[in-house]
């Protein structure tokens, strides 16, 4: 049986919450097998462990360096994506409410020159992670 989970992108703003499931959400991928925090909130965190998120390149070249938020998201389907299946663009508006299918669901929290932050949702929406993928790695990752 599948272990469903959606990852998607919100923006970081003053005010929003990270133990909560945001207004907006800029981008979505469908990942079809391995969901849970043990495997694929480990791969995430792995992934997106020391990105800095700029506004332009402007020469910076060293390091893992996304340029916006479509940036970094466009390279983590590019790490995901290496076979047919499993891994899908899905349209942000289909939420695990709207399908009933997702058993967790990840937030990955950008802004501009601002440390990346990770939530995990369980299947009954109850938050079960929030912090850095440093911390998810040292939680999850046995």
């Amino acid at each position: 049986m599948a272990t469903r989970a959606h990852i998607r992108f919100a923006e970081r703003k003053e005010g929003v919450s990270f133990n909560e499931h945001p207004e907006n959400v800029e981008f979505q991928i469908y990942h079809h097998y391995d969901g849970y925090p043990e495997y694929l909130g480990v791969k995430l965190a792995k992934f997106l462990e020391g990105y800095y998120i700029t506004n332009g390149l402007g020469g910076k070249s060293n390091g893992k360096i996304a340029n916006g938020m479509g940036c970094l998201a466009a390279q983590l389907i590019a790490d995901m994506k290496t076979e047919p299946g499993n891994v899908y663009l899905s349209n942000p508006k289909w939420n695990d409410d709207a399908t009933g299918w997702e058993d967790w669901t990840y937030y990955i929290w950008t802004a501009e020159e601002k440390l990346i932050w990770i939530s995990i949702f369980d299947i009954d929406n109850k938050c079960v992670f929030v912090g850095k993928p440093e911390a998810l790695q040292a939680k999850y990752d046995n």
